[in-house]
């Protein structure tokens, strides 16, 4: 049986698979899918697949994309959706890719989240864009004290894995990667002890290359190409 290590089945872009999902999470041979929050808003989506299948592992975080929608008590929400045994943090992040200006509050909402981890004892997800840096900073300054924190999709340095798995890292690798114009990081992720590497689909995002799409999908609205949660097997077998 496979993990999707990391995924949003909550995504409006994925809604008309839900009346499928425990036939999709069969056929994909899936045994556990980590749903990960991205904001206030979706976390008692979240919550409600969980209740669907004991497949679904609810994880809940409020992504950098959506700190400017936080509510005053956006924290304190938080620690109501951990009271659940196990439920990791994520996804969480630092992102310099969209909104470069506002770095030391991605900091500030990022920090306070990983300490909520620390004090419950959870695992993390973490979301990096161009910020490897500043979090290799702050997992150094505030070591992680759960189970582990997973970066995913990696796209860091390979300088940096080293660090990373000194402090309790784990890695994971997405469609996304499996592009010939990422053949560079695929290389990264080759520096990687198997212990410590694990497989996402991150669907709707991360689209694997047209000829691994073993689960074609397109979105309602735009007609665009989005990933299907049924590609885990593909990556897998890549």
């Amino acid at each position: 049986m496979l993990v999707d290590a990391h995924l949003h089945w909550q995504d409006p872009r994925l809604e008309r698979c839900l009346p499928d999902l425990r036939q999709i999470l069969t056929t994909a041979s899936v045994g556990m899918a980590v749903v990960n929050g991205t904001s206030e808003e979706d976390w008692a989506k979240v919550h409600g697949l969980g209740k669907q299948s004991d497949r679904i592992l609810c994880s809940y975080g409020l992504h950098p994309w959506y700190i400017h929608e936080r509510s005053q008590r956006w924290l304190e929400n938080l620690g109501h959706w951990l009271k659940q045994d196990g439920t990791p943090v994520g996804e969480i992040g630092l992102d310099r890719w969209l909104r470069k200006d506002n770095l030391e509050e991605q900091v500030e909402v990022f920090l306070a989240q990983w300490s909520l981890a620390n004090e419950h004892k959870r695992a993390v997800t973490v979301h990096c864009l161009k910020a490897w840096g500043r979090l290799l900073e702050l997992v150094e300054s505030h070591p992680h004290e759960g189970p582990g924190f997973l970066l995913h999709s990696y796209g860091g340095p390979v300088e940096m894995v080293p660090e990373f798995l000194n402090l309790g890292a784990y890695f994971s690798f997405s469609g996304g990667f499996m592009h010939p114009r990422k053949s560079r990081q695929l290389e990264v992720f080759k520096t990687i002890p198997m212990e410590r590497l694990l497989l996402e689909t991150d669907a709707p995002e991360m689209l694997p290359p047209s000829d691994w799409c073993f689960c074609p999908l397109s979105d309602t609205e735009s007609g665009k190409a989005i990933n299907h949660p049924g590609n885990i097997r593909a990556i897998y077998e890549f």
